[in-house]
């Protein structure tokens, strides 16, 4: 049986994506095809996303970039719009809607007729540009309100630190208003609050305070969104996207079980908020909390993969055979569905980037996504890598790296979903540091494991580690959550990655 498959849409991707190759002139059916080329893919919910700091539709009740775009060229702050890929980008949009291309609207249009469910997306507390005063992407109430900042009481030394704080009524009542303004304007089936846009939407040391004052928040959201649903003769659902963790949900003020309590929310999409998919989600115990409550949980996955916050950083991207992996091992948690973030379409394919979803397997990986039974028959990977949000007094996970030796045991948990039982299984580990000598064993739920030896790297691996393979015995009973002791021969060493891949004998 498929799950659902949600798909996020970011706001201004589809006109950045052709300025990329090179394509100015967007027209009706550029627009049409767009959505056309998801039809045979197992996507059932589309979720277009309207702003970022301020919208990125021509709004009558905030300010936005079509309109900002236009008074920053009257006023001659752009002067060379092509050296600006984000002024440009806004021209773009000012172009279509000057043309009468409200591109979102026929985006809803063509996905009913497609058979996909629309969905508005709103950002909840968008950062980017938010750091430096005077960047085209800030809205007014970032510019002339910096005391509404989650530190105003300090200079911010994080992006984080920039976002805003929802304990000032101002910063509510603006969200309320966009919410307000996306609903009269577009008929969608659905709208989610992207509270992972940002996640730190509280004043640090009022968390526990905020707690309430959110929860009134996403009351008068949900007020709104069923006021609308009485005017267009439907019922309008409300979606939010939250921390991968109830306990880390909590601490930073999202008050989850209230909200499903209330009937406040009907889609709770649990998810890592950048740097990494996080594909040690704890679904099966969201599910365990929320079943009863009639209210669908979504594991989110982020694009970018890596086992741990490395410095400097290296940002890795999925391959199928990885994407796989996470879709297969939350849907046998018990996931309603997936959630996909920035797993939109490239039409530029940069070969630097190698083995990646944007260069191969993308179509392939979203005809499946959904899919369980396919999924489980497919090769895939499934990679330790961590929770890339904290929260004061939440713990955080990070299995990685891992400092193991001959009498010094490391433990890894690993969800895998079912593995057929003429599979071949693998756990692959990476060791980094200075002893050579070291060689990697391993117990697997309790079975010692058989070295096979040194194996090349492959994307999205690190190219400056040593990688070596252990067989995990399949005899068709192995769980669908691998535990691995990780332990080594011939002396101490770290474990910098760790996955195990599933090959299906052909």
């Amino acid at each position: 049986m498929k799950k659902y498959v949600f798909f996020n849409e970011d706001p201004n991707h589809f006109v950045f994506e052709r300025m990329r190759a090179g394509k100015y002139d967007i027209t009706a059916d550029d627009i049409n095809s767009f959505i056309d080329g998801y039809k045979e893919t197992d996507i059932t919910d589309f979720l277009i996303c309207l702003n970022a700091s301020m919208c990125w539709y021509p709004s009558r009740r905030t300010d936005n970039a079509i309109d900002k775009y236009r008074l920053w060229l009257s006023s001659g702050k752009i002067t060379d719009e092509r050296e600006n890929t984000v002024t440009w980008g806004a021209k773009m949009n000012s172009d279509l809607y000057a043309a009468g291309l409200d591109y979102r609207a026929m985006w809803i249009e063509r996905l009913r007729e497609t058979g996909i469910r629309p969905w508005i997306s709103i950002r909840m507390n968008d950062i980017h540009g938010s750091a430096k005063k005077g960047d085209f992407l800030n809205s007014e109430l970032v510019e002339a309100h910096p005391e509404y900042r989650r530190t105003p009481y300090r200079e911010p030394v994080s992006n984080y630190d920039c976002a805003l704080d929802y304990m000032r009524e101002d910063v509510r009542s603006y969200y309320l208003a966009v919410i307000e303004e996306s609903l009269s304007r577009y008929d969608a089936d659905g709208i989610e609050l992207d509270f992972m846009r940002e996640a730190y939407c509280l004043c640090v040391g009022r968390e526990y305070e905020g707690i309430a004052v959110m929860t009134d928040f996403v009351r008068s959201a949900h007020s709104l969104i069923m006021a609308a649903g009485e005017k267009r003769g439907k019922r309008i659902k409300t979606a939010v996207r939250l921390p991968a963790d109830p306990e880390l949900a909590m601490r930073l003020g999202f008050d989850a079980f209230t909200w499903a309590d209330e009937g406040l929310v009907d889609v709770i999409t649990v998810s890592p908020r950048w740097s990494s998919a996080d594909n040690n989600m704890p679904i099966d115990i969201w599910k365990r909390i929320f079943e009863k409550k009639g209210v669908l949980i979504l594991a989110g996955l982020e694009i970018l993969l890596e086992p741990y916050p490395r410095r400097p950083r290296k940002y890795l991207s999925n391959t199928l055979e990885s994407a796989r992996g996470s879709c297969c091992a939350y849907l046998s948690m018990g996931a309603d569905g997936i959630y996909l973030f920035n797993y939109m379409d490239t039409l530029v394919h940069e070969s630097e980037k190698g083995d990646c979803l944007a260069n191969r397997g993308m179509d392939e990986f979203l005809r499946s996504a959904g899919s369980p039974s396919l999924l489980e028959k497919s090769d895939r990977r499934h990679i330790v890598t961590y929770c890339d949000v904290s929260a004061p007094g939440a713990a955080r996970i990070r299995q990685l790296p891992a400092k193991v030796s001959e009498s010094g045991y490391s433990l890894l948990r690993i969800p895998t979903g079912n593995i057929p039982k003429d599979a071949r299984v693998t756990l692959v580990l990476g060791f980094t540091g200075e002893n050579k000598s070291a060689i990697p064993a391993a117990y697997a739920n309790a079975m010692s494991c058989r070295y096979i030896g040194k194996v090349p790297y492959a994307l999205p691996m690190y190219d400056d580690m040593e990688y070596h393979a252990l067989e995990i015995a399949n005899d068709g009973n192995l769980p669908p959550v691998t535990v691995a002791e990780i332990y080594s021969r011939g002396g101490s060493g770290t474990v910098s990655w760790a996955e195990i891949q599933i090959a299906q004998n052909k």
